[in-house]
């Protein structure tokens, strides 16, 4: 039976009909389908939990590492004279830090009568040597013998000079800075002319002809009085744990002391971090009264598992040192909210006193283990591959590929459905198109039978 639109022939709305029962038969799907959206909005909820809990981690092990406490900082008193950074060795103190000369590169310079970038030159070699290095041969040829040209060898030689023209006024000077700084950098040239190809002689570059515009030169400081010889401007091999750079000559105090603001910043982003997470899993688990309506987390087991295992570590002790064995040692105070509190002056009290808030918070020693190392250890167990929340994910996951096969199958069902409900009622609008043709005819053979009259009456 060929099916055509439907109520064609009776005139009745049947395809009105057939999308309304459609649409009762599609309530399963729609179920289906609720469920599923409600599967996907958990998995983005565990999602944002995971995001928090990553946080905490990071957190928890930029506070495990010992090197968080160690840190050390160094000002000058005169920046002019000089700058200096401390490294985690570097000894606390005060040093008197005299720049007597400052370390300075070799620079040559041309003294032709050159004026203009295509002067042109005889071919030949250059050679150049930096201190005790070995020469570099730079071959000028008919492709190059230009002043600019020579410029452009030079610099892609990689002679460990620095090559480029600079106009003094007058004239055009071809100017080579040593790249090795001090008395090490010193340049030396010499040339090959072969006497043809140009209208200056390339022997114009050689060391005899070139004029000294710097001398190579080392720094030289007095640190605390003791006289010290460097190549370099940045000097990071005289006071353990210091680099030095030299700015110019004069005298500077080096103040070295404990850097606490990386400790206390570790400290307060631990604290945010941790935070975070019991606000995430509050707003996930809160039922609001208003709406009658729970969040998408309340009452799951996981997130109870993590909430008491978060409250556990942080009322537990940690560290060796009696005067630090808890976060209120150290000024995080626990809520009512379930939040942490930060006090930043107990924090620096307990720093500056010299307690072993390293220890509380970094130790690994068996049965003192650090407050960051337990919690590292622990998130890293509720985050890893065959921790809960991974297990939960991939239920939900699971959850969602049956779902989907079951509405694939219940979509191929409705189509089935819907092929039958067309059908029939393609059927029942013929069969009601041909009673309405029969009805139609009996009424017009009725309509012209004779009718009886008194007289005329039939016998």
């Amino acid at each position: 039976m060929t099916i055509r639109a439907a109520g064609v022939g009776s005139g009745l709305d049947l395809e009105a009909l057939v999308t309304k029962l459609m649409e009762a038969e599609r309530q399963p799907l729609r179920a289906l389908q609720r469920t599923q959206e409600g599967i996907r909005a958990k998995i983005s909820a565990w999602g944002s939990v995971k995001g928090a809990l990553a946080s905490l981690e990071s957190a928890a092990e930029k506070l495990r590492k010992p090197s968080t406490f160690a840190a050390m900082s160094a000002a000058s008193s005169d920046n002019a004279v000089l700058t200096a950074s401390a490294g985690e060795s570097a000894t606390a103190g005060e040093y008197v830090v005299e720049v007597v000369t400052l370390a300075r590169s070799h620079v040559l310079r041309s003294n032709g009568e050159y004026t203009a970038p295509n002067d042109s030159f005889t071919t030949g070699t250059i050679s150049i040597q930096v201190g005790d290095g070995s020469p570099v041969e730079v071959t000028i040829d008919g492709s190059n013998n230009t002043l600019a040209g020579i410029r452009d060898a030079i610099a892609a030689a990689g002679a460990g000079v620095r090559a480029s023209l600079v106009h003094d006024g007058t004239r055009l000077r071809l100017l080579l800075a040593s790249a090795t700084e001090g008395a090490a950098g010193t340049i030396r040239v010499s040339v090959v002319d072969s006497g043809s190809g140009g209208s200056f002689a390339l022997a114009g570059f050689d060391s005899a002809s070139l004029v000294q515009v710097q001398a190579a030169q080392d720094a030289e400081l007095r640190i605390e009085g003791l006289a010290i010889t460097r190549p370099s401007n940045t000097v990071s091999d005289a006071l353990e744990g210091l680099t030095l750079k030299l700015a110019a000559p004069g005298s500077a105090t080096l103040r070295v002391r404990r850097d606490d603001a990386a400790a206390s910043g570790a400290v307060a982003a631990f604290v945010k971090a941790y935070n975070d997470v019991v606000n995430s899993l509050r707003q996930l688990t809160a039922y609001d009264s208003q709406t009658r309506k729970a969040g998408l987390l309340a009452g799951d087991s996981v997130v109870r598992g993590v909430q008491t295992r978060l409250g556990s570590l942080i009322a537990s002790e940690a560290g060796s040192d009696p005067s630090v064995r808890r976060l209120s040692d150290v000024g995080v105070t626990l809520q009512k909210d379930g939040t942490l509190a930060l006090d930043a002056s107990k924090l620096a009290a307990a720093l500056e006193a010299g307690h072993d808030v390293a220890g509380f918070f970094a130790s690994t020693s068996p049965g003192a283990e650090g407050i960051a190392v337990r919690f590292a250890q622990a998130l890293r167990e509720v985050l890893g591959g065959g921790g809960p929340l991974t297990g939960r994910t991939e239920a939900l996951a699971a959850d969602i590929r049956s779902l989907e096969k079951r509405q694939e199958a219940m979509q191929s069902r409705l189509a089935e459905i819907e092929r039958r409900y067309r059908e029939q009622f393609v059927a029942l609008d013929a069969m009601l198109a041909r009673m309405t043709a029969t009805s139609t005819f009996l009424a017009q053979q009725l309509a012209n039978l004779p009718l009886a009259t008194g007289a005329g009456r039939m016998r």
